[in-house]
């Protein structure tokens, strides 16, 4: 079977490798294109309508182009290409917004693709080209060129993002990058001469979170949508392992005919009929250490004398405080990008600010539910300060 090629909106022509055909066209893969990759972005930047199908394609482009530096066998190379193809074939519906249920209830994250590959048709075309599926698995979920700091994934996601919002923060020198990586066996070293194309990449990241990944419309859309799947597994309507088989359209489906609460917030969902902030602050700014979300939607919604169900509280987790272990090469020396980058070391930092705690309710309620928002979390007072009272400014 020849190769095939396919014209991508961000990297042009991307060439899918003749083995890698079958993968592509079986029905697991094909799912995808029925996933979008940002959720309910759309709802806030309307061209966000891109789908886990392309940027799966976009990181294989990608680990394609530097899997011939890697010095491995054959097979090897062969099994990172494959893992970047399929990294993301464990996405549930709406991509990262069914990811807290399914951890919850399931302890799965999608990172964990042998539940969906075994038994599949991606599983007989990994047998038939001598390819190991627990190896493909550890590569997903180690630290490497598709999954690390500076990775494949990020490449992608980060520019095709910012290229179908329209939000111009996630352009970074990616073929600057590419050229610039090289390989100790299979660990990507990053050449110091692109330490600033790197540097880039993560401030692209950073710049991204608040303004598109973590918007608070994209927040609120996502927790609503949570709370109604949620109540749906509790009335025992559905399995949290089918979403593994379903796609938006047949969650959409679902939950348009689900009746009750789940069926109320899809209509809210269809017409973009969200609930309000009540508030929405740095965790910086409130008093309280542990916060068991569910609790507190019961005691502020007793408080503000409201419904129960008509309350979110969506606590963001610190899931990036973890080393950055990036190599980058000076000198003829190893070290660590974090020890070579005043810039990264302060993003690090940074990136605890952008951890938002946000409360929700319907919006002729925001005001009672604020309110209660306000002595249940013990807000601080904002300080306000000049910007050369908090940036060096010579």
């Amino acid at each position: 079977m020849p190769s095939k090629i396919v014209r991508d909106s961000i990297h042009g022509s991307i060439k899918i490798p003749d083995w890698c055909i079958r993968i592509v066209d079986s029905p697991q893969f094909q799912r995808l294109r029925r996933i979008k990759q940002l959720g309910f972005a759309s709802l806030v930047y309307p061209g966000a309508n891109h789908t886990r199908f392309e940027h799966s394609l976009g990181v294989m482009h990608i680990v394609l182009n530097l899997a011939g530096r890697m010095d491995c066998s054959e097979r090897e190379r062969r099994e990172y290409i494959v893992a970047a193809l399929i990294h993301d074939i464990a996405h549930a519906p709406f991509s990262h917004s069914s990811e807290n249920l399914l951890r919850k209830y399931l302890r799965f994250r999608h990172e964990n693709i042998v539940p969906v590959v075994k038994g599949s048709e991606i599983e007989d075309v990994l047998k038939d080209e001598g390819l190991r599926l627990n190896k493909i698995a550890k590569i997903i979920e180690g630290h490497n060129i598709v999954s690390g700091d500076i990775d494949a994934d990020r490449m992608d996601y980060l520019v095709r993002d910012s290229h179908y919002t329209g939000v111009a923060y996630g352009v970074f020198d990616l073929m600057r990058l590419i050229e610039r990586i090289k390989f100790r066996g299979v660990e990507p070293i990053i050449d110091g001469r692109a330490l600033k194309a790197a540097e880039s990449l993560l401030i692209s990241r950073y710049m991204m979170f608040p303004i598109v990944y973590n918007h608070h419309v994209c927040r609120i859309a996502k927790k609503m949508y949570e709370k109604a799947l949620e109540r749906c597994v509790e009335d025992r309507l559905i399995e949290p392992k089918d979403l593994l088989k379903m796609d938006d359209y047949d969650i959409v489906h679902f939950l348009r005919g689900a009746g009750g609460y789940p069926e109320e917030i899809m209509n809210r969902l269809d017409n973009r009929k969200l609930f309000k902030r009540a508030i929405y602050v740095s965790r910086s700014r409130i008093h309280v250490e542990k916060i068991d979300a569910k609790r507190a939607e019961a005691e502020l919604a007793e408080d503000a004398g409201v419904d129960e169900k008509t309350v979110i509280v969506d606590v963001q987790e610190e899931d990036e405080a973890k080393e950055l272990r990036a190599l980058v090469e000076i000198d003829g020396e190893l070290r660590k990008l974090e020890e070579v980058s005043p810039l990264v070391r302060s993003l690090k930092e940074a990136e605890k600010e952008l951890m938002m705690i946000g409360v929700y309710t319907v919006e002729e309620q925001v005001e009672k539910v604020a309110k209660a928002a306000v002595r249940f979390f013990d807000i601080r007072e904002t300080i306000q300060k000049r910007l050369d009272e908090v940036l060096p400014i010579w």
